[in-house]
């Protein structure tokens, strides 16, 4: 993985160079939910000689985080900043160096500070934020951070501005000059306010329904063995597996988590069951009739009201009806049906609702006056309110909704104090969808596309999507469910900061000219993680869990910024015919280098993993009986030959673009046979695991190269491949430890602590490479790191395990 840290040097092409004071000022922001905040903000090198520098230090033992530092020594300027200002506005800060009176003074807010200069301030200087390369001043220590509006005066002159308002590209030149600024892997944050990201593509057992809990930011996938939990702002993941055995998910069912008393809940209203799962026991109250007799309120809406302590159920569809029927549970087990007045609800499904204390607000769908399928069913765009005192639904406009039709995901996030909504619409009779972001008034029939378009395979019977939105780290969270003919379901969230812009974000454009002012450019985000995809992020190991983490996103590794550096030659790893099983999911590139993946359905995906791990990883493949009782235990000896041949022709079909690879079944086994010039990545990390000759630092790269893509199939869940992943993570520990156990410390310290990260990549609380980083950093002379390191070590420990660590530093350095 070649290194992904961010920096900015103002002046690539040389220096800033001045006759006079020179002031340099920008907006900081922190980017909250990271692991660590540690590294230069910015440093400034005056005449090639001096670094005068902004970093912040987070140890734990200090009052003020915020330090200048003057060449080898801290200054006596130190501050801190409220950590609710940090993480959500953006603080200005100004570094100036006064010529005359010789001093440096830091304004932050409306803190000054003063420490006298013991060089010549006159001349020239480089401007580095985060990350630089530059002469014996290098560092790759970068906090989480957002840096916009940068501006540098000469006197009382504005020299050079540069507002970091692109969207794109790598050079940006100021406003006054034109000096050309140099941006190193850029995350340009006004992007992340159009572009909707990937948070989470998985697969569970069952007819999955989804929930969310706001006061945790955090998106429940409920399934039939087991229970995901996404947290948005980071897109770590867990897994609950159920002990009460499965949950017998039938169609129509829906999740809901109530806040008010901190508990999941899915719902039948067909069975008039609600169950409600118990964390602690990981099991759920009641189960279900399984599989009922089909549903008569299919995408239903739904709400809690504090007012009488319920949730209310309204409309859905069934048996070719429409619903406008208002189911009322009391959390006492009882069902009442509400007879409400006022203006007439069209029975109706996929319609939006949106709650508030007093009611909630329901938008759209689709329905007909009476209720019946076949007589003159349409869209509605009427937007009503329900109130839970009166039971009155009130209609406060009908929407005009211009020459596509359209329908609504399941929920609104209203905003009761600007009178605003926002909603996700999609066409109905279209299969390959769009979700689309909109925003409308409460008052008024307006509606306004936000953001870009979100994928979405729309079969209202198979098919789920809903919109959540997280209060403190202030994004959007969008959820698409599609259940297939093996009785999984794909399960997708998306993630997008709000406020959000039309996809159109051209800066001149009228239409922007309230976002640019309220949202000042936004600007540059450093230190960010960035991967093969922006949003996946990673997840903490569970004790509970055998499969190895996805990406753990450990304390004691700061994001992507130290973890995996290694001068492993990455740039050659091939992408011609290949096949990669690490970096969180599977994926295939054919002969030309394009990633064919996406030609496989779940179906055949599982199938192609399930043949090509058994051939490589216990060499003679897997029988036709295996396969039918995986697959196609419910199917006929015939149907299931049937099945699997037409399957199996797909995949060869698909493999074809990659060369010579196909499964075939000449040795009376499913195999999958290919080339030797077809990369598999899977293939090569066992012949560096699994020989158990003397290993050398060239054979740890070799590894390293291949793990640091990511865990082994950590986003793919399938109950058989359990075994793969857990034997995957001990192998790749064994196997560096197997190696550090040989070398000495002082052989190589910088590569003992990559050696280190690359464990913490599978176990984040392993305590041999805490040993091994922090006696490495120690070596080296870098003892803050290696104190942060141990402590870090023992948060996560104590996290993880709910109990302390047993050691102090000074025992592990011994």
């Amino acid at each position: 993985m070649s290194d992904q840290r961010t920096g900015l040097d103002l002046s690539s092409d040389g220096q800033i160079c001045f006759d006079d004071d020179i002031e340099l000022s920008f907006d900081l922001s922190f980017v909250p939910n990271r692991s660590d905040y540690f590294g230069y903000v910015v440093r400034i090198i005056v005449n090639d000689q001096t670094n005068i520098d902004l970093l912040y230090d987070r140890l734990d033992n200090v009052e003020k985080h915020f330090k200048i530092v003057m060449g080898e020594k801290f200054s006596n300027i130190a501050f801190n900043i409220d950590s609710n200002t940090l993480f959500n506005e953006w603080v200005p800060i100004t570094i100036k160096l006064d010529a005359q009176s010789k001093q440096v003074i830091v304004t932050c807010g409306d803190k000054v500070f003063h420490e006298q200069l013991t060089i010549d301030p006159r001349g020239c200087v480089k401007v580095l934020f985060g990350y630089n390369n530059y002469k014996e001043f290098k560092t790759t220590d970068v906090p989480a951070m957002k840096i916009r509006d940068i501006q540098v005066r000469q006197g009382d002159r504005l020299a050079h501005h540069w507002p970091l308002d692109e969207e794109e590209g790598t050079e940006i030149d100021d406003a006054v000059k034109g000096m050309t600024a140099m941006v190193r892997n850029p995350q340009w944050i006004r992007r992340s306010h159009y572009e909707w990201g990937l948070l989470q593509d998985i697969t569970v057992g069952g007819r999955a329904s989804a929930a969310f809990d706001p006061q945790t930011e955090s998106v429940f996938i409920v399934g039939r063995d087991s229970l995901l939990r996404i947290h948005v702002p980071t897109g770590q993941r867990h897994v609950f597996k159920y002990a009460s055995g499965p949950l017998l998910l039938v169609n129509g069912n829906q999740s809901f988590f109530d806040t008010a008393h901190n508990q999941l809940l899915n719902i039948c209203i067909d069975q008039r069951i609600v169950s409600v799962f118990d964390f602690a026991s990981l099991s759920w109250s009641e189960n279900f009739n399984y599989p009922g007799v089909g549903t008569s309120y299919l995408h239903f809406n739904k709400f809690y009201s504090p007012a009488d302590s319920s949730l209310y159920f309204i409309g859905g569809y069934g048996h070719f009806l429409f619903k406008n029927e208002i189911h009322r549970y009391s959390l006492n087990g009882t069902w009442h049906n509400i007879e409400a007045t006022g203006d007439p609800l069209i029975p109706r499904y996929l319609a939006a609702l949106g709650a508030t204390p007093n009611g909630a607000y329901i938008i759209g769908g689709y329905g007909s006056v009476s209720g019946q399928q076949m007589l003159n069913p349409r869209n509605l765009y009427d937007l009503q309110f329900f109130d839970v005192k009166s039971r009155t639904f009130s209609k406060k406009y009908e929407l005009e909704p211009g020459e596509d039709d359209f329908v609504w995901a399941n929920s609104l996030v209203i905003d009761e104090a600007t009178n605003q909504y926002y909603g996700l619409i999609f066409p109905k009779h279209q299969y390959n969808a769009n979700l689309q972001l909109v925003a409308g008034s409460l008052t008024q029939p307006e509606l306004k596309k936000l953001g870009g378009a979100i994928p979405y395979l729309f079969h209202d019977i198979r098919s789920f999507s809903d919109l959540y939105y997280c209060p403190d780290s202030k994004r959007f969270a969008a959820v698409t469910l599609y259940y297939d003919d093996i009785d999984v379901t794909t399960a997708k969230i998306y993630s997008l900061y709000s406020p959000p812009l039309p996809y159109n974000t051209a800066k001149n454009s009228p239409q922007n000219e309230w976002l640019t002012r309220n949202m000042a450019y936004l600007g540059l985000g450093l230190g960010v993680v960035v991967l093969v995809g922006l949003y996946v992020l990673r997840r903490k190991k569970d004790p509970k869990d055998t499969a190895p983490p996805i990406d753990s996103q450990s304390p004691i590794v700061r994001p992507k910024e130290e973890q995996m550096r290694s001068s492993a030659p990455i740039e050659k790893q091939q992408y011609k015919s290949s096949i990669f099983l690490f970096g969180g999911d599977l994926q295939l590139f054919d002969t030309g280098g394009t990633d064919i993946t996406r030609s496989f359905t779940p179906l055949i995906k599982e199938l192609f993993l399930v043949v090509l791990l058994h051939t490589i990883r216990w060499g003679r493949g897997i029988s036709s009986e295996k396969l039918t009782e995986q697959f196609w235990f419910d199917k006929s000896t015939e149907s299931a030959r049937n099945n699997r041949s037409v399957n199996i022709a797909k995949i060869n079909t698909i493999l074809e673009r990659m060369g010579r690879a196909k499964i075939s079944k000449e040795t009376g086994y499913w195999r999958f046979d290919a080339d030797d010039d077809i990369y598999i990545d899977y293939k090569n990390y066992l012949a560096i695991v699994t020989n158990k000759d003397a290993l050398d630092k060239e054979r740890i790269k070799e590894l390293s190269v291949i793990v640091q893509r990511g865990g082994f199939l950590s986003e793919t869940d399938y109950e058989w491949l359990d075994s793969f992943k857990a034997e995957a993570s001990i192998q790749v520990i064994n196997t560096y430890m197997r190696f550090a156990e040989s070398v000495q410390i002082a052989e190589d310290p910088e590569f003992m602590v990559e050696l280190a990260n690359y464990i913490f990549y599978f176990d984040p609380v392993h305590e041999e490479a805490m040993t091994i980083k922090c006696k490495a950093l120690a070596y080296m002379g870098n003892h803050s790191l290696a104190t942060q390191t141990f402590e870090n070590f023992c948060n996560e420990y104590r996290q993880i395990y709910g109990e302390e660590f047993g050691k102090d530093y000074k025992k592990v350095l011994s």
